[in-house]
């Protein structure tokens, strides 16, 4: 028997799909932006119950599946909070460096970046962190992670002093 959770996700999903189907978008670009948001979705709302396992199944094959999806920010955010969580600093780092990759020269892919030196610090890596604040507050200068990294490099001078 199917959890009365996972049929509501079901369910909601499936009236997403008649209410867009009714409203007349049937291109292929429209229909791909529906599965795209879907694939997307399912993740989050599996988010929304406490079953990362499935979460992050779903957020990587979204990945996969979507190289240009209208999603991957947020896909990569997701895995890396749900690893975050679960202390697993490595895959955190992973994730933050797939926004960087991505999206290095935005707002979003530069904070994933300091997000990236924060997991080191917080792995005891404080070099390859100093290396990123450094990278950030050079390249990056007047964005509000160049300012942050600017505080984590005081805060690891203080700490090796």
């Amino acid at each position: 028997m199917i959890p009365v959770r996972y049929t509501f996700i079901r369910l909601t999903l499936l009236l997403f799909l008649i209410t867009t189907a009714a409203s007349g978008e049937t291109g292929d670009l429209d229909s791909a932006r529906i599965a795209d948001s879907m694939k997307y979705q399912n993740g989050v709302e599996f988010m929304k119950i406490n079953d990362y396992n499935r979460a992050l199944n779903e957020f990587n094959e979204y990945l996969e599946i979507y190289i240009n999806g209208i999603h991957r920010a947020g896909a990569y955010r997701n895995i890396a909070e749900i690893h975050i969580s679960r202390f697993d600093f490595q895959r955190a780092i992973k994730a933050y460096m797939g926004i960087y990759q991505e999206y290095s020269y935005t707002e979003e892919g530069i904070d994933a970046y300091f997000q990236a030196g924060v997991s080191y610090t917080k792995m005891g890596y404080d070099k390859k962190a100093e290396a990123i604040f450094l990278h950030i507050t050079e390249e990056h200068p007047g964005t509000s992670a160049a300012y942050n990294a600017g505080i984590q490099l005081e805060l690891i001078k203080i700490i090796a002093n």
